[in-house]
């Protein structure tokens, strides 16, 4: 038997953090950041608890920065032992890690640490290193020994690296979802089946809905609209993954319509262009890609690299596309690109993935007359629009999927999605598969 504590992703979708103590050694899953409303990026502060010195061991199960964010702060307040991770993840983890610090550090220069989705500086360039110092990899499929237990990562096709964990202790199999990926995707293979589980931490995002089917046909409606207006379009895309979908589309859409071929389309994110070469150092962790011929994952496009080359894109003439990270506005260059555009009324900022609350993204979406960015209040006349087809995350009936994967009937817990979703996901499980099933709470404690 054990002791589960859910720490993070549990009454809020981010800063995924779960504690389990066995035998009086503890070891975390996941270790990310809260990000949103000043309230729920308030609870980085919270002290974990136990001790950071006092945790044996880390496993992480992908590189988004609510997964990982929170490791260097783990260090700077005294964690000293293992890290466990995919080899993508790893990699993915150091160029994360290093966006994030230089953000903070940016942000608490200009002094604008006030703003509700931006977190304080946690931690410095010495605990970046650190982390990376204490990260061990182990790949899909093989197993390791972490505070007397068995583990495995399997395949969760959320993002490159990304893996769901299967724990053993004793005859008994925790697993943990991690962020659980799509079917039939572009770049990424379908998610390993689960396999036998006592218990189950299972995210839910998305657990109350379904992705609309024709992500690529809204995609072309809303670029043919926006080239109408004739201004700039702003796509936040986060720099792992979605990046590299959007493109594929875009590729494709370049191909078969000549009015979107027409749009010039820049790539305005140093990280996303490190990522692309993940997929080059690691081409068994996806797909197999297409020629390059010259293109950015098949589309015709323009990597702008310098910050100058950056600041000129606000002052470009006309239609064209920008796409930029952060995916919900959080941070990055895409900040500067909406603070200089959100209020024309012929600019267009398309966002393609899930917002979380309380930040810049959420705002926009949800209708809001005007915004603070950069310490500024701003009119919002530019068209905002959200297409939620490209989402990592797997929807209701995938989750249903694969957690038909699963040949036991395990205590389900549901965390990392906003109530609604959870309780619905918990309602589904209960009716349709007859397990127990329960909404996970922050600071609560279970024995499994």
């Amino acid at each position: 038997m054990a002791e589960l504590t859910f720490i993070g992703a549990a009454d809020t979708v981010t800063g995924s953090k779960h504690l389990l103590t066995r035998n009086g050694r503890h070891m975390l899953i996941d270790c990310g950041l809260f990000q949103g409303t000043a309230e729920v990026t308030a609870l980085n502060s919270v002290p974990l608890p136990v001790a950071p010195k006092d945790i044996e061991s880390v496993v992480i199960t992908h590189g988004h920065i609510d997964h990982v964010g929170y490791l260097p702060k783990l260090v700077h307040d005294g964690f000293r032992g293992t890290i466990f991770a995919t080899p993508p993840t790893r990699a993915l983890m150091s160029i994360v890690l290093e966006d994030a610090l230089n953000l903070q550090s940016h942000l608490q220069k200009r002094g604008l640490h006030h703003e509700q989705y931006i977190p304080p500086a946690y931690y410095n360039e010495a605990d970046v290193q650190r982390v990376l110092q204490l990260t061990q990899t182990a790949a899909l499929a093989t197993p390791f020994d972490v505070c007397g237990m068995k583990a495995q990562f399997q395949n969760a096709a959320h993002i490159i690296g990304s893996s769901f964990v299967q724990l053993d202790m004793g005859d008994r199999r925790v697993v943990f979802s991690g962020d659980v990926g799509r079917y039939n995707r572009t770049l990424l293979y379908d998610p390993t089946a689960m396999g036998p589980a006592d218990v189950l931490v299972c995210e839910a995002t998305y657990g109350d809905r379904v992705h609309p089917p024709d992500a690529l046909g809204a995609l072309e409606a809303t670029l043919l609209q926006a080239g109408e207006r004739g201004g700039p379009i702003i796509i936040p895309a986060f720099a792992v993954e979605r990046t590299q979908e959007i493109l594929f589309s875009l590729g494709s859409l370049q191909a078969s319509n000549s009015q979107i071929a027409a749009l010039p389309v820049y790539l305005d994110s140093p990280m996303a262009e490190k990522v692309d070469d993940l997929f080059q150092q690691f081409p068994d962790a996806h797909k197999p890609l297409p020629p390059n011929n010259g293109k950015t994952f098949g589309a015709a496009a323009t990597v702008v690299v310098t910050t100058d080359d950056s600041k000129r894109l606000n002052t470009l003439p006309g239609a064209h596309i920008i796409i930029s990270s952060s995916g919900m506005a959080a941070g990055g260059r895409v900040l500067h690109h909406i603070y200089h555009h959100v209020s024309d009324p012929k600019a267009t900022i398309l966002f393609v993935g899930y917002q979380g609350a309380g930040t810049l993204g959420s705002v926009l979406t949800s209708g809001a007359k005007t915004v603070r960015i950069l310490g500024d209040i701003l009119p919002v006349n530019a068209t905002v629009g959200n297409i939620t087809g490209y989402s990592a995350h797997a929807d209701r009936d995938e989750i249903q999927r694969w957690l038909q994967t699963c040949t036991g009937k395990p205590h389900f817990y549901a965390v990392h999605g906003e109530p609604v979703a959870a309780q619905f996901l918990c309602d589904t499980v209960r009716s349709k598969y007859q397990w127990v099933a329960d909404v996970a709470h922050r600071g609560v404690t279970v024995t499994i």
